[in-house]
């Protein structure tokens, strides 16, 4: 499934999401992807006031804003839908993106458990290529927090 069925689906349940973009290339299939589809006034509507994006240039900024997430007594959010790490992480060396897609999912997925979110999305930027260690480090985390 792709971001902009992700964020169609999203639109159609009830409950607030918080939107990671991370990468310029991911900002612009986002911005294209928006410019491009035909949608009604409640999808506007609906997306205006429940969804809501950052765009990130640097894993930095995502893990701070998890660790804030995670700190936070309450969370407004139902979802948390992040796109485009592999736009981040595939350019490091092997143990550097191990280290830094292991300290990110860690803490992603702390903050579902803590929260007890409805759900942790996380979509590829680059579907072409073999994401297949990506999703076992995902899967790992998921099954060791949630």
């Amino acid at each position: 499934m792709g971001i902009n069925e992700v964020v169609d689906d999203l639109t159609k349940k009830d409950g607030k999401t918080l939107v990671f973009v991370l990468g310029q290339e991911s900002r612009d299939k986002i911005e294209a992807g928006l410019i491009s589809r035909d949608n009604s006034l409640f999808t506007i509507e609906k997306s205006r006031h429940d969804i809501k994006i950052l765009f990130l240039n640097k894993l930095q900024y995502l893990f701070m804003f998890l660790m804030k997430l995670e700190a936070e007594k309450t969370c407004i959010y139902d979802n948390i839908v992040v796109f485009g790490l592999d736009s981040l992480v595939c350019d490091k060396d092997n143990v550097e993106m191990t280290r830094l897609l292991n300290l990110i999912l860690s803490t992603l997925y702390k903050v579902h458990r803590v929260h007890d979110l409805d759900g942790i999305i996380i979509e590829w930027f680059d579907t072409t290529k073999d994401m297949s260690i990506l999703d076992k480090m995902v899967d790992y985390w998921k099954f060791l927090l949630c």
